[in-house]
């Protein structure tokens, strides 16, 4: 059923294989409750703890792709064959290994099939023979799940024509979808990022052979059917958690690698969109905007019109992506403070966004158990920082019960005045404004800005509340972190003393402080010496992080 790159016949690289993934600093994306019911907060709350500790890598992962020359290219649907074999690359790799299970017959495990076939693979597995055939004037073939949805055009085909996107390349691009439709943003962004191209994209529902043709290969899914000598292995960066299994194909593990990592074509597709807007004028563009949304789809969100007269009176002006030519956009993101919206295919647009650009996102539980994640490669992409907060359903009987499973309707967000007043507490922590009377919701804002890195707002945020460490003294170590980041190791190093003082003593902080310490160049002989008394268990842990140090 699938084709084992290496393995099976048919497919070559261009060029010599490079290594088929880096690691990068991990996104910096955070998530919170703000529902008013009290089962939802906690559900939300236990979700996004789970994630952190059992799902979040310790780095980003860059997953490469490749041109592959094949032999027999066949499209079927919207899925790619290698001769009778279908290719497991990216997103549509993923639907294909979900379709596989939900159609097979009764009493089949296809997860286990799946798992005996990548077994052999793994037996056999080599780099695929190198292609040295001139390929200029082929075909170039590429996936797109359908016409209409932005999301998935954006992030999952139109970055994949980066590929091609070259002098060299005189051949025609067809890109294979489902369904009737076909939404004029589609061809809209083709020639807006890619102008070479124009004239030779070529929208296609029906089914083809090809023979020979150039395709892409992403590591995400080969991954799991070959050896540590063809992609390096990924478990010393993934969490000791039982959901991450490695090699084997298993559909949460690879949901895991998914939401930790990005493919490279969503970097090539950004920096190739951002070159395009290079040097002109988008002054007359909006910094801090409210995304509405223009879709004939309703999933309106209540509590949106109150929301977004408050942020009028925080400098925030109410667009829609569709009002705006490709390139409009991208500058928009670009050149963005704060954008924010309700959950939507825009936050595709995330992508273009800057390092100090804070993304905002209002969802509800199901989003947070199924669609968080959709998102996380494209912060990982960007560097921006990615905040979801979760609110409540909107329904007109309390009393309704949403279907929250995979692959069900959305249902619409609602946004009560408690969980208003909680998203506008950030974002007046990020622009400026610092006053808050609650010590737990300061401690909440604290976190959320340590996770985002925006460490000049959190300094904001605890200085503006002197004392503020003496009743919650883990805003110390916050305070620490955000001195660390900003390159003041010496102020960092004072923070963590006057956290160690306020107690209780844990191993963890006073060997954070001598490493600290040692970094600044303070004395840390006496700190050294108590660790030895209060934790001997610990020193040899202590002595390898000091000599990583140097």
């Amino acid at each position: 059923m699938f084709f084992a790159p290496g393995v099976d016949p048919g497919l070559s690289t261009l060029a010599p294989l490079p290594r088929m993934w880096r690691s990068v600093p991990r996104g910096r994306i955070a998530g919170a409750s703000v529902s008013a019911d009290d089962a939802t907060a906690h559900r939300t709350a236990d979700h996004i703890d789970m994630h952190t500790r059992l799902r979040a890598f310790r780095a980003g992962i860059v997953t490469t792709t490749v041109l592959v020359h094949v032999t027999q290219l066949r499209a079927q649907e919207h899925f790619l064959a290698v001769g009778d074999r279908f290719l497991l690359t990216g997103a549509a790799g993923t639907r294909l290994r979900n379709r596989y299970v939900w159609k097979a017959e009764p009493g089949r495990d296809m997860d286990a099939e799946v798992a005996r076939a990548f077994d052999r693979h793994r037996a056999a597995a080599k780099a695929p023979d190198l292609h040295d055939g001139d390929v200029s004037r082929l075909p170039f073939v590429v996936d797109a799940r359908n016409g209409t949805n932005f999301y998935h055009f954006v992030t999952e085909t139109l970055c994949q024509l980066c590929a091609v996107d070259a002098d060299w390349f005189r051949g025609d691009v067809h890109i294979h979808m489902k369904g009737p439709d076909i939404s004029s943003f589609v061809m809209a962004w083709v020639e807006a990022i890619f102008p070479r191209l124009v004239g030779r994209v070529h929208l296609t529902r029906t089914d083809r052979d090809y023979g020979p043709a150039l395709t892409v290969l992403n590591g995400r899914h080969w991954y799991c059917q070959t050896t540590d000598e063809v992609i390096p292995s990924l478990d010393p960066l993934a969490p000791d958690s039982h959901v991450w299994r490695g090699r084997q194909p298993e559909r949460a593990s690879q949901g895991m690698l998914a939401m930790n990592s990005c493919d490279e074509m969503l970097i090539r597709l950004r920096e190739t969109a951002l070159d395009r807007i290079a040097g002109q004028d988008w002054s007359h563009l909006p910094r801090r905007f409210w995304v509405g949304r223009k879709s004939v789809r309703d999933r309106a969100m209540a509590g949106e019109a109150d929301l977004r007269a408050d942020l009028a009176r925080r400098g925030f002006e109410t667009i829609y992506f569709e009002d705006f030519t490709p390139l409009e956009q991208v500058a928009l993101m670009a050149n963005a403070d704060i954008m924010m919206s309700y959950h939507g295919a825009g936050f595709a647009n995330m992508i273009f966004a800057e390092a100090d650009t804070h993304c905002i996102e209002i969802g509800t539980l199901q989003t947070a158990l199924f669609r968080w994640q959709d998102f996380m490669p494209h912060a990982l992409a960007s560097g921006c920082r990615y905040t979801s907060f979760f609110a409540d359903y909107n329904l007109d009987d309390p009393e309704e019960q949403v279907d929250e499973r995979r692959g069900k309707a959305l249902a619409a967000v609602a946004l009560t005045a408690s969980g208003r007043a909680r998203v506008l507490g950030f974002v007046d922590a990020v622009i400026g404004r610092v006053r808050v009377t609650s010590i737990s919701r300061l401690s909440e804002l604290a976190r959320l800005l340590s996770r985002l890195e925006d460490h000049a707002a959190l300094l904001r945020l605890i200085d503006g509340h002197r004392g503020a460490e003496r009743r919650e003294p883990s805003l110390h170590i916050l305070k620490a972190n955000a001195l660390q980041g900003l390159g003041r190791p010496r102020d960092a190093f004072d923070a963590l003393v006057a956290a160690w003082e306020a107690g209780p003593p844990r191993a963890f902080l006073l060997e954070r402080l001598i490493l600290a310490g040692r970094d600044a160049g303070a004395d840390t002989a006496a700190a050294e010496a108590e660790h030895t008394q209060r934790f001997p268990e610990h020193g040899k842990r202590l002595a390898r992080k000091l000599r990583r140090l140097g």
